[in-house]
């Protein structure tokens, strides 16, 4: 596809990890009962934006 705005912000690895992270969470908490296993993937996202803000706003 030679769409633009596929080619940037098409699915990368970070949001295949990312939504991984998530969709684990979920599982664990439906499964096994592990309530934590949710928010725990939660703090995964958080960590992701706030390291994304520091590159955007910090320049590195």
């Amino acid at each position: 596809m030679d769409n633009p705005v596929l080619r940037t912000e098409g699915v990368t690895l970070i949001n295949g990890l990312l939504a991984a992270a998530v969709l684990l969470g979920l599982l664990l908490n439906l499964a096994v009962g592990w309530w934590w296993a949710d928010p725990a993937a939660g703090y995964v996202l958080v960590y992701y934006a706030a390291r994304e803000v520091k590159e955007i706003f910090g320049g590195h």
